[in-house]
């Protein structure tokens, strides 16, 4: 993971700082207190995502070091309690992402912002949706510090035409007056295929139109900004659209995912598994339901500790995250047991990959706390399709109390 670079010559600062990212946000960190420092850490320009730059050092009293950190092209963060308000009109006019005070913690809350939008939302895609070229050119310089992936309309038309082709746009940004399709219309056209929390659309019009905003917010818009308005502004607005729908999505997701592995959970299971099994039957697909089982679970939480079982099933879900194929659903079924919807899958197939499983389960070592223990699985499997989804999983339960009974650690089918 590349890190976040702090260029600060008070040390307090620093550490504040260095404990706000590691409490907030777990991204790696480095520091130099000096413009010498700085340009040693530079020579590896490579490893920083973003850098927080003070304007003046002691030994580059004119924000020398955000011009080292922008010829890098890392981003920059520019921070300052000088009061000097010459030097810092000429830091804003430079081509740095923001600029934040030392002097509130406030500042630096928004700043962390600014630090998890760049590790998260790299290509995070967008839409400017209007007819004055030189409209859409301050909208892109107003983003052009984001990592951002930015398409362009001319009206509402060319929009709808451009989101079918990039149907993972988060964000149109539109104004109202346009030809063949204003504004509003576009609106109303979007709103027929996405929600306001899967698409954020933000509109923007001229100050003299009163009611405007209004307007757009009553017709399905997210968010309102009035012409003309500071880069900064564009920027935080955009920031807050792309959080708002990050964490929708990830609100949804938590209904649906099992908190420890990360897998999906029974009720997930269960919705999509019999919308697969219909699907399959109707086109005549194959497909298999794995029923997994720690074996000995019990002794290991008595022996170890339940911290000590919830690392094993952390494990194990990380382990089946990587080895299965995006198109099959993995969930943890309850307890010790999970439950695998193997898609478009032949029997032999099926066998082999949890045959490997297995293996690497068995290979697998766990540590905690100075102990250290590995463990086995048991799996039972079934691609034939019954009268329902769920006696397809009942009849995986029945192969895989059969691989208990022949002594654990195999797969049955």
């Amino acid at each position: 993971m590349k890190k976040v670079l702090i260029i600060e010559d008070d040390v307090t600062v620093t550490r504040f700082i260095k404990g706000l990212i590691g409490h907030k946000l777990h991204f790696p960190c480095e520091s130099a207190k000096t413009k010498a420092e700085a340009l040693t850490l530079l020579e590896n320009s490579e490893d920083y995502a973003i850098a927080l730059v003070d304007l003046c050092l002691p030994d580059a009293q004119n924000a020398e070091c955000i011009d080292l950190v922008i010829e890098k092209e890392i981003p920059v963060i520019a921070m300052t309690a000088s009061g000097n308000k010459e030097l810092e009109e000429k830091v804003r006019a430079k081509d740095i992402l923001d600029y934040v005070s030392k002097d509130t913690s406030s500042s630096f809350d928004y700043a962390m912002r600014l630090i998890q939008f760049v590790y998260g939302f790299e290509g995070s895609e967008i839409l400017l949706v209007d007819d004055s070229k030189t409209s859409r050119l301050q909208m892109k310089f107003s983003l052009s510090k984001l990592p951002l992936k930015i398409h362009e309309a001319d009206d509402g038309k060319e929009a709808l035409s451009v989101l079918k082709k990039y149907p993972h746009i988060q964000i149109i940004i539109t104004d109202k007056n346009m030809p063949n399709m204003n504004g509003i219309e576009l609106i109303h056209e979007v709103r027929k295929n996405y929600s306001m929390n899967e698409l954020a659309i933000i509109g923007i019009s001229a100050s003299n139109e009163q009611m405007m905003s209004v307007e757009f917010l009553k017709q399905g818009a997210n968010d309102f900004i009035t012409k003309p308005f500071m880069p900064e502004e564009m920027l935080s607005r955009v920031i807050s659209s792309l959080e708002m729908l990050y964490y929708i999505k990830l609100a949804e997701e938590s209904a649906v995912r099992d908190f420890l592995t990360g897998l999906y959970n029974r009720k997930y299971l269960y919705e999509t598994g019999a919308k697969l099994y219909e699907n399959a039957k109707r086109e005549h697909l194959s497909i298999v339901v794995a029923m997994l089982d720690i074996d000995y679970f019990k002794k290991i939480n008595d022996r170890y500790g339940h911290e000590a079982g919830d690392m094993a099933l952390t494990m194990l879900g990380e382990l089946l995250i990587k080895e299965f194929r995006n198109s099959d659903v993995l969930t943890r079924y309850g307890g010790e047991e999970f439950c695998i919807i193997l898609t478009n899958t032949e029997l032999k197939y099926a066998i082999t990959v949890m045959q490997k499983i297995c293996e690497k389960v068995e290979n697998m070592l766990i540590e905690l706390n100075n102990i250290s223990f590995r463990m086995t699985l048991s799996v039972g499997l079934n691609d034939k399709m019954l009268s329902s989804f769920d006696q397809m999983i009942a009849a995986a339960d029945q192969k895989l109390y059969q691989a208990k009974n022949e002594g654990r650690n195999r797969v049955v089918s």
